[in-house]
């Protein structure tokens, strides 16, 4: 999580903290000790917080307590130790590069099936041109998420949303960008942008997808264009 993003979860937390009843916040401090004697990492103990806490002012409106709802701090203690929370990661460049072989691996495997199932080989696109509209579409895909989908996360500060026609104006504008990238490319001779074999595209799918679900795994990547958890 970079720096930003956990002052930020920090900066929540606290306001959520004063909003807990006596005894829930009881509850939180004494967490807060175990989990500091357990020495977990400060950013897993602010990402747990980060995802009880709006919980606990939720369900405390209907009575319900921070032990009954987690059970014991010992009990809430070991099951965070044995389930580490995986902090995820909204660092541009990850969701870039997701989103990137996320467009890769579905217009190449659709491409290439079509491709396969075909007579003739009736590609569109270019190998050039596939991955500079998958570069490009990751980028407009990030943008969407900076712009809207963010601030539809649970936490999120709603009060630096940008304007809304701030937001449509840029997304139409890197719209316009994809559909240009895509469209000069096109425009490449073959020997700078072959149109490959159908199976080639296949392979080429599938491993971006696959490539894709390795490193979503490996750093807990924020999906774009994913919805917000219920609570």
């Amino acid at each position: 999580m970079e720096a930003e993003k956990l002052r930020e979860y920090v900066a929540q937390n606290r306001e959520w903290e004063k909003q807990l009843t006596k005894r829930n916040q009881q509850y939180i401090f004494d967490l807060n000790k175990a989990l500091d004697a357990a020495n977990l990492p400060e950013e897993e103990k602010v990402q747990v917080l980060h995802e009880m806490l709006p919980v606990l002012v939720k369900e405390q409106k209907d009575g319900r307590t921070a032990r009954q709802l987690y059970g014991t701090v010992s009990e809430r203690t070991e099951a965070i130790l044995a389930e580490p929370t995986k902090v995820e990661s909204s660092r541009p460049v990850l969701m870039w590069v997701d989103n990137t072989l996320l467009i890769l691996g579905v217009f190449g495997l659709m491409m290439g099936i079509i491709g396969v199932l075909s007579s003739q080989n009736n590609q569109v696109y270019g190998i050039v041109t596939l991955i500079l509209m998958a570069m490009v579409g990751g980028w407009v895909f990030y943008l969407m998420y900076k712009y809207m989908y963010q601030y539809e996360r649970p936490g999120a500060d709603k009060s630096k949303r940008p304007k809304l026609w701030k937001s449509i104006l840029i997304l139409i504008g890197s719209f316009f960008v994809w559909t240009a990238v895509i469209s000069l490319s096109a425009l490449l001779p073959d020997v700078i942008n072959p149109v490959l074999d159908p199976f080639f595209l296949v392979i080429i799918g599938g491993a971006s997808l696959l490539l894709r679900y390795y490193l979503k795994k490996k750093y807990n990547i924020i999906g774009s264009l994913s919805m917000p958890k219920n609570k």
